[in-house]
């Protein structure tokens, strides 16, 4: 049942950044490559630090999901905040769901 419900938020991350990249597509907009990339690795980090430190369940160790959750989203606040214009920051935000989504289906077997 845990595996179903990892699958379902990984193909739902996966579902999220194909509409984010196919609606830039239809307006004519760019995704930038380096933007992604950074947003696919800080995606794929954060699964990672989450599972290290055991947050795979919020009962489990509130403090450190809690934790976790804040130290990343600090980072993506400033990672936001430092790119260059909506095509970047959007670039970003799908590698963020992508690179989240990379994690678990590298991981699923473990």
């Amino acid at each position: 049942m845990v595996n179903a419900l990892r699958a379902l938020g990984a193909a739902s991350e996966c579902l999220g950044v194909v509409l984010l990249l196919a609606w830039w597509r239809v307006a004519g907009g760019e995704v930038r490559a380096a933007p992604f990339a950074v947003g696919f690795a800080a995606g794929y980090l954060y699964r990672h630090a989450r599972t290290v430190a055991g947050c795979r369940r919020l009962r489990g160790g509130p403090g450190r999901t809690v934790g976790v959750a804040l130290a990343w989203g600090a980072l993506g606040v400033a990672v936001g905040r430092s790119v260059d214009g909506p095509a970047a920051k959007r670039s970003f935000a799908a590698g963020l769901g992508a690179g989240s989504a990379g994690y678990w289906l590298a991981r699923r077997n473990e």
